[in-house]
């Protein structure tokens, strides 16, 4: 009896340790969207309404570019980190109009035209302004 009684309360134990871990997991994972969904958002509404790039998308360019001025980097090696900024920032506009072509949090046919319109006039904006206006475009200089 108390070797039946210590293995249910093992099986107990173990499925309440499953579901546990699965709930703390659902939640992980809820987080990690909201999280994805609020920043796709703060990031079209800064660069349709504020026309500025994200500031998470051009630190770390722009990081790097100020590092290599202080060292006294080669002009070459400065153009190289800006241009890689340039098509990184680039690839993420890409990625974020892709987001909003398929996303359902967008109430209507119109306010996705508006959307997607005015991500794709900044991307102009982008790739005629060259890596200086996306990357350096709001730094003091």
């Amino acid at each position: 009896m108390e070797f039946l009684l210590f293995w249910s309360a093992l099986w107990i134990l173990g499925i309440g340790l499953f579901l546990y871990l699965t709930m703390m997991l659902v939640r992980w994972m809820t987080v990690r969207f909201s999280q994805g969904v609020e920043a796709n958002v703060r990031a079209a509404e800064s660069i349709v309404n504020d026309e500025r790039v994200p500031e998470a998308w051009t630190a770390p360019y722009r990081q790097q570019i100020e590092a290599l001025r202080r060292s006294v980097g080669s002009e070459a090696e400065i153009e190289r980190a800006g241009r890689r900024g340039h098509k990184d920032c680039l690839r993420q506009l890409d990625r974020l109009v892709q987001y909003f072509e398929k996303s359902s949090l967008v109430d209507s046919t119109e306010s996705r035209h508006v959307l997607l319109s005015g991500l794709q006039r900044q991307r102009a904006r982008w790739v005629a302004g060259g890596w200086q206006y996306v990357i350096e475009r709001d730094c003091d200089h």
